[in-house]
């Protein structure tokens, strides 16, 4: 039995080594990337068992990012292989200038991803669903996958997650806010940057959109920004924690680190408030490294290892 079902794009990232900028790079190294697979490893890391589900195409980078997965520890045994190609992200590390992403993923494997492939037996059997409005935006196709899912564990009684993950280049706000606000609902936790609450609620006082989203049934709500301090609600009780001090060295993937934090954290029995705090750890040390997945902290039965904890929190890194 998992304890996290997740599903979405897994991407080839390939992140220029030899200058911060595509243009001028000859050297590349080649990774993985995509919000719902670096959420399931840092699950995985934390000790628990999480299951991936993705479409890869028939070629060498599909398999290669289906390995990566595999060793550290994700079932991915469910990913169908398909003929359209593997999705592909190529970027600068951001050490010197703004990170500017190149996406090769219009038509990719992934888009073709639908509430047929969305395993009900599955959910039912699963500790916790989790989605993003990534998926949501990569095809319609995909966002009744998400929609689907998300229902599925509202009749189960199985806890979930949505993150709203608005990425700008793969659609427009509007199209974003009609898509989104439909299914942020409902759900164990909520998360999402200050920018995408006022996009999908139409709301620009943090706090206030915060209550929009407790008055939407979900029970954890919140707000990230950047390196500063973390907006949340507990069951209506607001407060905010400042996330570890770090030299940032290549702020993608922090996010989806701290929603793997903070779900594992919750299935381990944490109070919200630690699992918030673990989470922040884990978004810190991705952070400090390059990569999505270089960083993310290790642990035991969804708990980060204490002394890992006692690093960051003193200022460590």
């Amino acid at each position: 039995m998992p304890d996290l079902y997740t599903f979405g794009e897994a991407m080839a990232l390939f992140l220029s080594s030899d200058t911060d900028d595509v243009v001028t790079a000859k050297s590349f190294s080649r990774s993985a990337a995509g919000a719902e697979g670096n959420v399931a490893v840092g699950v995985s890391r934390l000790g628990l068992n999480a299951h991936f589900y993705t479409h890869f195409g028939n070629d060498e980078l599909g398999t290669a990012i289906l390995n990566d997965f595999q060793a550290e520890g994700v079932d991915v045994s469910a990913v169908k292989r398909v003929p359209e190609f593997t999705g592909t992200m190529i970027r600068n590390p951001g050490t010197s200038r703004a990170v500017e992403a190149t996406y090769l993923r219009k038509g990719a494997a992934a888009s073709t991803i639908s509430r047929d492939d969305i395993d009900i037996e599955m959910i039912k059997n699963s500790r916790w669903v989790h989605a993003t409005g990534i998926t949501c935006a990569i095809s319609d196709s995909a966002a009744g996958a998400v929609e689907h899912a998300l229902q599925a564990a509202r009749q189960n009684n199985i806890s979930a997650s949505f993150d709203l993950n608005i990425r700008r280049k793969l659609w427009s706000v509007e199209k974003a806010r009609s898509v989104l606000e439909p299914l942020a609902h409902d759900v164990e936790l909520l998360i999402g940057g200050q920018d995408e609450y006022e996009v999908v609620f139409g709301e620009s006082d943090p706090r206030k959109a915060i209550e929009v989203a407790h008055g939407r049934g979900c029970s954890i709500v919140i707000m990230t920004n950047a390196d500063q301090p973390i907006r949340f609600s507990i069951n209506g009780n607001y407060s905010e924690v400042t996330p570890p001090k770090i030299t940032a060295v290549d702020p993608v993937g922090s996010g989806d680190a701290f929603t793997g934090g903070v779900i594992a954290g919750l299935l381990s029995g944490l109070p919200a408030m630690d699992a918030i705090i673990q989470g922040s750890v884990s978004g810190a040390r991705v952070a400090s490294h390059f990569g999505d997945w270089a960083g993310l902290p290790t642990g035991i039965k969804g708990r980060t290892h204490p002394a890992i904890i006692a690093q960051m929190t003193q200022g460590g890194r």
